[in-house]
């Protein structure tokens, strides 16, 4: 491939990506039906238009172009509109947050036309600017043509690219969707827990200092990181309400539809949906916290070690249906390279990560799960602290809950089997 290529696409990531392309001295077509304004010269900017047939003709003979638009339906009408107008040889690249069946789907519709590769990227607006994670589906032949183009926006560190190749139709978009289904799940405990704070030490430089403390020990990742800066810098107020894309409940679909266990993403969405009920919420809204004596330096201890606890369990469920469904498709994805390419650049990027890399056949199994599972008491008197302070803990609650049923005989889930049998054979199994 020669150093030219096509972006379409608009929004900050493609124009990040347009920027980074641009310091590298890549020359670039870009087809968007709105203006980019970007702040860097134009020198080797080929083209800026909205006219696809005049963005074609300014590529190369070996065309490679990057998708970085909405997925769905604009996804699917941008492809077919290509069809007709590449050849074999050429490649066209989806680097957005397709649902993997979509992907798959396009993929068989257009792979006698063009080369159709997936891709999910990870590290935000700034990872475009600076280096991204990158999981790519493709042959080896295909990535060793593209390697040269994309390695110009992959992030690298001591001579290690953040990228990890997996063989499969859409398994790239299927790993994309578990990642920001993880990425859903630790949101919503970095949530719970900064609100435990604001409770008990209520003025934001003791909060900051705390996070500032976790975040240089095992507690680290990403996401608290962007906690800390959001606290320095002013924040402007906004509406009580979380919106989502979608990834993180095809996540939640697609583990209930294979019986894989996935509560603490699951509990994520749930008060994502309950937010979007700002009515009843703003009617019937009061606040009454039991005052309670503790000792402060023993509960942030341990509400630390529930913290490490709870984003553990996140990501063991989320990597766990990969393996499920890598086996259901006959995917191949090597877990350890997926693990390491998260490391140092995407936005789910933890020291969690390093604890995973040697797993066996389950991340259930590793050492420290059980090392913290044995921690379970602790956990207890912070979820009853928790409940005492009437203190929301959707996550945290969930993660409990979990373990107590994995761990516990008190709670009796052959009843439901007899009670589903009064009405007829629902296949019970006797000892």
């Amino acid at each position: 491939m020669k150093n030219h290529i096509g972006i379409i696409g608009y929004g900050s990531m493609s124009k990040n990506i347009t920027i980074n392309l641009i310091k590298k001295n890549i020359k670039i077509s870009i087809f968007n039906k709105e203006k980019i304004n970007l702040k860097l010269k134009i020198y080797n900017i080929a083209i800026i238009t909205n006219c696809l047939k005049k963005f074609i003709n300014s590529l190369p003979k070996f065309k490679l172009i990057f998708l970085l638009i909405k997925t769905g339906l604009p996804i699917k009408i941008i492809l077919l509109r290509l069809k007709k107008k590449l050849s074999k040889i050429d490649i066209v690249i989806d680097f957005g947050n397709s649902y993997f069946k979509n992907t798959y789907l396009n993929f068989k519709i257009l792979k006698d036309n063009f080369i159709f590769i997936s891709s999910g990227i990870s590290g935000g607006s700034n990872g475009a600017l600076y280096g991204l994670s990158c999981m790519i589906d493709c042959t080896i032949k295909n990535y060793l043509k593209i390697f040269n183009m994309l390695s110009k926006i992959i992030f690298l560190k001591k001579n290690r690219y953040s990228c990890c190749i997996s063989l499969g139709i859409s398994s790239s978009h299927f790993v994309k969707m578990i990642h920001n289904g993880i990425e859903y799940g630790i949101l919503q405990l970095i949530t719970e827990i900064y609100f435990i704070f604001k409770l008990f030490l209520k003025y934001k430089k003791l909060i900051l200092n705390v996070l500032l403390e976790w975040n240089k020990t095992d507690n680290f990742c990403f996401l608290l990181k962007i906690l800390i800066n959001i606290l320095i810098i002013k924040k402007k107020k906004i509406c009580d309400i979380i919106e989502h894309k979608g990834t993180g409940k095809n996540t939640v679909l697609n583990a209930i539809n294979n019986n894989i266990n996935i509560n603490s993403i699951f509990e994520a969405l749930i008060i994502r949906i309950i937010s979007k009920n700002i009515f009843l919420r703003k009617i019937i809204k009061f606040n009454s916290f039991n005052k309670i004596k503790i000792n402060f330096s023993i509960f942030f201890e341990k509400l630390k070690n529930i913290f490490f606890m709870c984003k553990l369990q996140c990501y063991i469920q989320g990597f766990n249906q990969i393996i499920k469904i890598k086996k259901k498709y006959n995917w191949k994805i090597n877990f350890n390279n997926l693990i390491k390419t998260y490391l140092n650049s995407s936005i789910i990027d933890s020291k969690i990560l390093l604890y995973l890399i040697n797993f066996k056949k389950n991340f259930f199994l590793i050492k420290i799960f059980f090392y913290y599972l044995k921690k379970i008491k602790v956990f207890k008197k912070i979820v009853l602290l928790l409940f005492n302070f009437n203190i929301v803990s959707f996550f945290i609650s969930s993660s409990y809950n979990f373990l107590l049923l994995i761990i516990s005989k008190n709670y009796n889930l052959k009843l439901i089997q007899f009670e589903r049998n009064f009405f007829g054979n629902h296949l019970i199994k006797y000892l």
